[in-house]
Order: C-alpha cells, then sequence, then structure tokens
C-alpha cells in the first residue's frame, strides 16, 4: 500500500462487549486505587498523593486514554507535554522524557522493568493499551531507586486490577491500513484474592510514506499478548501475587524486491511477589522477576534461493528484590531496598556471551518536616562484576507558598 506522506487518513470502528456477573454496584467494595485516583506509586516506591510529591510526575488515567481512541501507545504518550517518541533504525519507537535519550528512560510494566533494547532504545510497540489502568510518569532522575537507566525518568504501565465478582469484556478496533485490535479480558475477584486473564492480537498490513522505492516504510505484522494476573491471602497481614506476560510478533523483513525474508520476537515476564504488613509500622515485600527478550530475522536472497542474511538477539535478566518499609510516623518514612540483576546477552557479531551480575542498594527518606515543607533523600549503590561500581545519590523537595501553588526541586545524578 502506498501513502503519501502530506496526506494521512485513519478511519475506526470501535465494537466492545462488556459482562459482569456479580453483585449490584452498591454492594462492590471499591478498590481505593480506583477511589485516590491521583495516587502514585512510582515516584517513590510508596503510595503518596500526585499533588504533594516534591518530583515531577504525571498520571494518565484511563478515561485519558481511552479519549485519544488510539490503539498504539506512541500516541497516548506524545499527547503529553515533555515526552518525545523517537525512531530507532531499527524501525521501533523509544521515548525521550523532557529532552534526555532515549535510552535513559526506564519502561515498567506492574513496576518490573522491560529488556530488549535496540542501539539503547526500547520500542515501546511492543505494549498493548487494551489493558492499560493508568500510566505513571516520573519525569527527571530517578536513579536512587531504579539505577542508572532511570536518569531521564520513569514510564510505569499499570494493568488492569480486577474488580468484586465475574466480569469480562471483548473489544475490536478495525483502522485504516487493515488494522485489526481484538482483545479480551476475563476476571473473578473475592475479597483479596483474584486471578485475571487477558489476550491481544494486533495486526496491519503497513504503510508507504514514499512510492518511489520498492519498499514499505512499516511492512505487515502481527502481534500477539497474553497476561495473566492473580493473588492469595495467607493469613490477614500477607499477600502472594503472580503476574505473567507472553508477547509474540511476526513481521515481513523486505530489504528489496529480490532480499525477503521475516522478523519475529519472543518476550516473556515473569514476576512471583510477596508482601507481608508486619505492624503499622513495618512492611516487607519479596520480589524475584525474571525476564527473556529474543529477536530473530533473516534476508534470503529470491534470486540464488540462499540465505543472504541473519541475526539473532537473546537476552535474559533475573533480579530478585527484598525491599523493606518503615513508617516512624504520619512525617516521617523509610524504605530500603536490596537485591541482585543477573543479566546475559547472546547476540550475532559477539564473539562472547557477556554475563552480567549487579548487586545493589538503596535507600530513600520521606520526611515533611512541616506541613508545608517536604523533602526526600535517597541514595543508591551498584556494584558490578564488569564495570566500575556506581553510587548514585537523589534529592527532592517540595514548598509550600500558598494553598494552590508550590515549589519543587531535584536533583540526582
Amino acid at each position: 500500500m502506498s501513502l503519501n506522506k502530506n496526506y494521512l487518513v485513519s478511519f475506526f470502528l470501535i465494537f466492545s462487549l462488556n459482562i459482569c456477573l456479580s453483585q449490584s454496584e452498591s454492594a462492590i467494595e471499591q478498590d481505593s486505587t480506583d477511589v485516590l485516583d491521583e495516587v502514585i506509586v512510582t515516584a517513590t516506591r510508596t503510595r503518596r498523593q500526585l499533588s504533594s510529591l516534591p518530583l515531577p510526575a504525571q498520571i494518565i488515567s484511563n478515561k485519558e486514554i481511552k479519549a485519544v481512541n488510539s490503539v498504539r501507545l506512541t500516541d497516548i504518550l506524545n499527547e503529553q507535554t515533555g515526552l518525545i517518541t523517537v525512531p530507532d533504525f531499527g524501525g521501533g519507537e523509544g521515548i525521550q522524557l523532557q529532552g534526555v535519550d532515549s535510552q535513559y528512560t526506564l519502561i515498567l510494566v506492574d513496576g518490573v522493568p522491560l529488556i530488549g533494547r535496540s542501539a539503547g532504545t526500547l520500542d515501546i510497540n511492543r505494549l498493548t493499551v487494551g489493558n492499560i489502568r493508568k500510566i505513571e510518569v516520573v519525569k527527571g532522575a530517578s536513579s536512587s531507586l531504579y539505577g542508572s537507566e532511570a536518569l531521564g525518568g520513569v514510564i510505569n504501565i499499570i494493568t488492569e486490577k480486577p474488580k468484586q465478582g465475574f466480569k469480562g469484556n471483548l473489544n475490536y478496533i478495525y483502522r485504516s491500513f487493515a488494522t485489526n485490535d481484538l482483545s479480551t479480558t476475563l476476571s473473578y475477584k473475592k475479597n483479596k484474592a483474584f486471578i485475571s486473564g487477558f489476550f491481544n492480537r494486533f495486526s496491519s498490513n503497513g504503510y508507504d510514506l514514499n512510492d518511489t522505492d520498492e519498499t514499505q516504510t512499516v511492512t505487515p505484522y502481527e502481534n500477539y499478548t497474553f497476561d495473566l494476573k492473580s493473588a492469595i491471602d495467607i493469613g490477614d497481614k500477607t499477600i502472594v501475587s503472580f503476574f505473567g506476560r507472553y508477547f509474540y510478533q511476526n513481521q515481513d523483513n523486505i530489504s528489496s524486491s529480490t532480499l525477503q525474508g521475516e522478523a519475529e520476537i519472543n518476550e516473556w515476564n515473569l514476576q512471583l511477589k510477596g508482601e507481608h504488613q508486619f505492624n503499622d509500622k513495618w512492611r516487607s515485600t519479596l520480589e524475584l522477576y525474571g525476564t527473556n527478550y529474543v529477536a530473530r530475522s533473516y534476508l534470503d536472497d529470491l534470486t540464488s534461493q540462499k540465505r543472504f542474511s541473519s541475526s539473532d538477539f537473546d537476552q535474559i535478566l533475573l533480579r530478585p528484590e527484598l525491599r523493606t518499609e518503615y513508617k516512624l510516623n504520619e512525617k516521617h518514612s523509610f524504605i530500603t531496598g536490596v537485591g541482585i540483576t543477573h543479566e546475559s546477552l547472546d547476540r550475532t557479531y559477539f564473539s562472547i556471551t557477556p554475563v552480567f551480575n549487579a548487586p545493589y542498594i538503596y535507600t530513600q527518606y520521606d520526611g515533611n518536616l512541616s506541613d508545608k515543607f517536604n523533602i526526600i533523600l535517597g541514595s543508591r549503590f551498584d556494584s558490578h562484576n564488569e564495570y566500575a561500581s556506581q553510587f548514585s545519590p537523589n534529592a527532592a523537595l517540595r514548598y509550600e507558598l500558598y494553598e494552590k501553588i508550590s515549589v519543587k526541586g531535584s536533583a540526582g545524578y
């Protein structure tokens, strides 16, 4: 399909079906995260009101996401001030925060990182918008909590959380260029225990912005996303939860009329988390996370009927982490975390398979020194088996001048 770059036409057809077999709305106990829309977790790894944060941050709500009527995450993020999507040489799109290179923007899904960067850029087109509840954006250095990848900021994609009872939905969107977006969700929740499954299929015939050559700007592709979330109570103060995600994409790889092949992506993410509330002051979380990103592509010479080129990219990340929150009183709290990141990369043209082990520890103090003055002090130390160790301090403050006017500032390294 050919398309003039100065004239983009788009249309869509949306079909939605929702099923709810549960109690009446008046009897349903709403989640606190739904009632407190302006609560943000990413910035401090603790629940904070967005308006009280000393850091520049924002929340993109589910209502805003639906209002954009987009099937691509890039369109949603481009609507936000200070966020710019940037293409990489492989056709993917990364995200810049306030002009900082995209390799220093950390992308999370439900608080855990995605891997598989190409020349430092993580392609956010791998993420479907079908089950996003909200997006938390922290602008500015967050390296004291998340490491050097978060020097520019953090974007946390938070998926839907089940409501009480049995629920299901089916959504279908059709757009120009034979773009099809089909998604469905089934969930069941009773008290704090729940299980939820999500499926999405997205496909497109691609498009061409330059009809003078023999290749398309974006070639035809299709991808599939499977999500599974569950949680169960173990006693009154302990919750064990599981999150699993699988992503698969197949795309035509066409370099010329005689050099053609395919490109394929396989990605999985697994998280097992246990949370225990010891008392009103102490709370601990043990998190075990693993992810694997595999990208393979090839080109065949149709003239000689031989393989012209092929490439492989296989990255694995494993990360156990234990963090503890201590609330001294209503005005002063601390959070400390310790963990280790194990990472390996097997890639075409690499003579070796690098293996990295990086233990780390971080701590943060969140204090209200007065009714108007809030300060956050944090630091992180990363050791590394191949590179130099790194110390990352961070500080942020907020002073309320008047009821609706405040001054904020932050600095990090």
